[in-house]
């Protein structure tokens, strides 16, 4: 609560905010990388208010490029690696090409943004050319699954526009660029689903002149619609060019660089997967020294914990005028959550995706993971997540109705990083199991936690006598859980003390940084 205090926190709107970024570089001209950075970046004292047009994007083939003959192999997760691969680097060009802003991607989904042309008077425009986007990357996904077809995939694009606060809580190596608030939400919850096609809120659709009977559901736009805004002309680098055009030069780009067919690539940058086992526990993990060539792959648990009921609380913060405070409590929720993995459970933060933190943890020896043993830390370690989310909300204000959704699976999972961007580079743990983890949270509710079916088939008879109706139980705390266990969880607080922050020794009260 130290490190971001709230009156600390600084509210600035976007262009305000941008226009000092590029004053700092007096005497060179502002160029979409340096505004890029600059949202990338944010300091964690500042909260930047944004009216932008959301794009997710979801590849909907991903998980069945996972299997093969029905099983992961290692074979299977090299070819999801490089398939991910392809489809990053394919959209990142596409995405300079347009003059958006990626915000992250997340296994087979990607988030970016449309911030400019500035303005209320602009909505309209934005929306235009987060359309005109999302028929491209539709156009170019079919070309490039033509043309390698073993990462051949179908894409679902959601699209919605409004205010949302920007904000960064990462570290100078692992950037967590975040937006905050309905549009993002709305639009990734668009793009869930396996019907492709580019689907819009309803305001994003009037923003374009296409109106719905009211009442109705929202449809993807037909393939007539899609080829026009091929047609459409987009201002962007300081150029006038139709979409399709922009979609010709960010493929060229992208085939020049990945190598065109890949049996003749041998000089081409597509990365060379060798994988490893790593000896737990996982927490030193350092994604920089895990590139393809020395990815790490081997059984674990993946854990999803989202925080329920935080878009809602975003929303009134912005229409109350309490940001900086809502700001600041999400530092310390994510801090708090990143510490119980590392700190107290020695496992890895993969990443936060929006209001939800991805982590792993492994028990084992030199050669092997032990799976009921770690079943069993991942399930305390999810005790232990609720009893600080519990203890947070007890001490930070407005945040009483809010829950925590957990989800846990058992796997073997790949883990490394996909250099794009330099620092920028993808933080990647993709598997079933990693997928299996975050469907098991959505199905929870706020005091719900919830194990996968492999996760369930590892654990011990204790565990899955605890979880054998559908999986699930309602508030599963740290104490509960030792005390349903009947062992203590190595590293972890004793429970004969009720749960405290986490304090280091030597300093005063503060949460761990991420």
């Amino acid at each position: 609560m130290e490190q971001t205090p709230e009156g600390e926190i600084v509210v600035e709107e976007f262009t305000r905010y941008l226009a000092e970024k590029r004053s700092r570089h007096t005497g060179s001209h502002p160029t979409l990388a340096m505004d890029a950075k600059a949202l990338i970046e944010i300091p964690r004292n500042r909260a930047i208010t944004t009216h932008a047009v959301h794009v997710y994007a979801n590849l909907i083939n991903f998980n069945s490029v996972l299997v093969e003959a029905g099983r992961e192999t290692e074979a299977s997760h090299r070819r999801a690696l490089e398939f991910l691969h392809a489809h990053y680097r394919a959209c990142d060009n596409l995405i300079d090409e347009f003059a958006m802003l990626r915000v992250d991607f997340h296994g087979s989904r990607l988030h970016a943004v449309v911030l400019a042309p500035e303005g209320a008077s602009n909505e309209g425009e934005r929306v235009r050319i987060a359309v005109s986007f999302a028929a491209a990357f539709r156009a170019m996904v079919a070309r490039l699954s033509n043309d390698h077809p073993e990462f051949q995939t179908e894409v679902r694009i959601g699209i919605d526009t409004g205010p949302a606060v920007a904000i960064d809580g990462g570290k100078s190596d692992e950037r967590e660029p975040l937006f905050i608030g309905s549009p993002a939400n709305h639009a990734a919850k668009l793009a869930a689903g396996e019907i492709p096609g580019i689907i819009l809120s309803p305001r994003a659709e009037t923003l374009i002149g296409q109106q719905r009977q009211i009442g109705s559901q929202s449809h993807p736009l037909s393939a007539q619609i899609e080829q026009h805004f091929l047609t459409e002309e987009i201002l962007a680098l300081d150029s006038v060019a139709p979409s399709g055009g922009r979609l010709e030069t960010a493929y060229q780009r992208f085939s020049d660089e990945f190598g065109a067919p890949r049996s003749m690539a041998a000089d081409s940058k597509q990365p060379a997967f060798s994988f490893h086992y790593k000896q737990p526990p996982l927490k030193n993990i350092v994604f920089k020294d895990h590139p393809p060539s020395n990815a790490i792959r081997m059984e674990l648990a993946s854990i999803f914990a989202d925080l329920d009921g935080f878009t809602a609380y975003i929303d009134a913060a912005m229409r109350d005028g309490k940001i900086a405070e809502a700001v600041a409590n999400l530092h310390v929720l994510r801090a708090e959550m990143a510490a119980v993995l590392r700190n107290d459970f020695s496992g890895r933060k993969v990443r936060f995706v929006g209001d939800c933190v991805h982590g792993l943890i492994a028990e084992g020896t030199s050669s092997e993971t032990d799976p009921a043993e770690t079943v069993r830390s991942a399930v305390i370690m999810a005790g232990a997540l609720r009893s600080s989310f519990d203890l947070c909300r007890t001490m930070l204000p407005g945040i009483r109705d809010m829950g925590l959704a957990i989800g846990i699976d058992y796997g073997t999972t790949p883990i490394c990083r996909l250099g794009l961007r330099g620092l920028a580079s993808v933080r990647t743990a993709a598997s079933r199991s990693a997928c299996i983890s975050e469907a098991e949270q959505q199905r929870c509710s706020g005091n719900e936690t919830a194990i996968g079916e492999a996760a369930y088939r590892a654990a011990s008879a204790v565990v899955r006598e605890a979880f054998k109706t559908d999986r699930a139980l309602a508030n599963l705390d740290y104490l509960s859980a030792q005390f349903m266990l009947g062992l203590e969880t190595k590293g972890a607080a004793k429970p004969a003390a009720p749960m405290q922050a986490h304090v280091p020794a030597s300093m005063p009260l503060r949460a761990h940084a991420t």
